[in-house]
């Protein structure tokens, strides 16, 4: 929860737990109180806000409830048409991107709790996985076909033109991919951005040894690493050191693979 050294544990209950790290103490909240009849029986997949002020945790049928990061109590709940399958903060922390068995990828808006927007995946099967950085957003989806989007939550910062994406900006409906990564055949589990949203990984469980590195300015995907021979075994989770120099993957046999990334100096 941003800075403050508690780390949320959610499971297939109605429970949760705050673990706090520093004084080595974990708080049960039996419950999530004011949500729908039966929604919450089971929490799934627990996401923080980048300031640590907003938790959302997904239920069933389709329900997200948005929690105060101070409070643990229930802010206000969403609900989509499909079963959700994942879920993010954007990294500026005022929207909510979610997307699940219906293929459709929303947008709720903190501040005002509403859905501002909604759309498609042009992939036509189930999403099964998304990332952000502050210009893209990449959704995965169970026929492994990777897209990616414009992003405008930083349309207004000062920077926003000094980093710029071929093609990017150029896409005058936003709804449409200005990219579409075809080099995994299997369900996408895992996306992420590197610090600097320059890298994309993404991962699938469903096969060995199966990780690729996009380069995302381009939209080209790296040939010289991974290779066939780099022992991955079935990828389980992965991430970026802050400063890029590391990836580190989880795989089933219980082990974290490091990799040095020696573009990355520090």
């Amino acid at each position: 929860l941003g800075d403050s050294g508690n780390v949320i544990v959610t499971g297939h209950r109605k429970f949760f737990y705050i673990y706090d790290a520093v004084a080595g103490k974990v708080e049960k909240i039996p419950q999530i109180l004011g949500t729908p009849p039966g929604s919450c029986n089971t929490l799934q997949t627990c996401v923080v806000s980048p300031d640590g002020k907003h938790i959302c945790i997904t239920g069933k049928d389709g329900y997200l409830f948005l929690l105060c990061g101070r409070t643990r109590q229930l802010i206000t709940n969403w609900k989509m048409n499909g079963e959700n399958k994942t879920v993010s903060f954007t990294p500026c922390g005022r929207y909510v991107i979610a997307s699940g068995s219906d293929g459709d990828v929303y947008r709720w808006d903190v501040r005002s709790q509403r859905c501002i927007s909604r759309f498609h995946n042009q992939d036509g099967t189930k999403t099964s996985a998304l990332a952000l950085s502050s210009r893209v957003l990449a959704i995965g989806a169970e026929s492994g076909v990777v897209n990616l989007y414009q992003n405008n939550d930083n349309q207004h910062q000062q920077n926003y033109d000094q980093l710029p994406i071929q093609g990017l900006y150029n896409n005058k409906n936003t709804n449409d991919p200005i990219k579409s990564i075809m080099n995994i055949k299997t369900s996408i589990n895992n996306l992420k951005f590197n610090t600097s949203g320059e890298i994309l990984a993404m991962s699938s469980c469903m096969e060995m040894d199966v990780l690729k590195l996009v380069h995302v300015s381009t939209g080209s995907v790296f040939a010289n690493w991974p290779t066939k021979k780099t022992p991955l075994g079935y990828i389980t989770s992965m991430d970026f050191s802050p400063c890029s120099g590391f990836l580190a993957v989880g795989n089933d046999k219980g082990k974290c693979l490091l990799y040095d990334l020696k573009h990355y100096s520090n």
